[in-house]
């Protein structure tokens, strides 16, 4: 090797010596005890949070004995409870909740508005609510936040059978005959 190159080799580790040499000799410098109270008041809080969002599920609280609250409806305020952002009105509450399927497939079957058979492409349809469908399809009915599903389970020209779960339903799609042109008498008095 030629000398100038290991001059400059002895004088890169020398120089590499030193800084490490400084960099030991360097004290540590602790933290202000202003950052040190913030960083722990940070850990307090999220420890704290940590316990809020988890405490309820590792120490869950037991239900009242009394009257359980129904998993299927949204709860509605009773009157030990004031309602959110300060509102007075209580929210709707369903018909009956304990409404059976047949009865509540009766009640939105009804109101469905049924006007035409038709057979497109070798299949069977019915136009409900303005809206053609077929056997499989879905109807949706009720009020919005809560919809109703139905399910068109059979079609022929004289009726359609609707489903809810596995209660079944049929609605005639013929009108039933009425005399035109004459007024039924009022029933007499006896």
């Amino acid at each position: 090797m030629k000398p100038a190159l290991h001059r400059c080799l002895a004088l890169a580790v020398l120089l590499g010596l030193a800084v490490s040499a400084r960099a030991a000799a360097a004290p540590v410098v602790p933290l202000p005890s202003g950052e040190a109270k913030k960083l722990a008041d940070r850990y307090a809080l999220t420890k704290a949070r940590i316990q809020e969002l988890l405490g309820a599920r590792l120490h869950p609280e037991p239900l009242p004995a009394t009257v359980l609250p129904n998993p299927f409806y949204k709860q509605s305020f009773t009157g030990d409870r004031a309602p959110p952002d300060g509102a007075t009105e209580l929210a709707p509450q369903p018909d009956a909740p304990d409404l059976s399927d047949i009865d509540t497939l009766a009640k939105y079957a009804a109101t469905l508005k049924l006007s035409g058979y038709l057979i497109l492409a070798g299949q069977p349809h019915v136009a409900i609510n303005q809206t053609i469908c077929k056997v499989g399809d879905v109807v949706a009915v009720g009020p919005k936040d809560h919809p109703i599903f139905l399910h068109i389970e059979a079609l022929t020209p004289q009726e359609v059978t609707l489903r809810l779960n596995t209660t079944t339903f049929s609605l005639s799609l013929r009108k039933p005959a009425t005399a035109t042109g004459t007024t039924p008498n009022p029933p007499t008095p006896n």
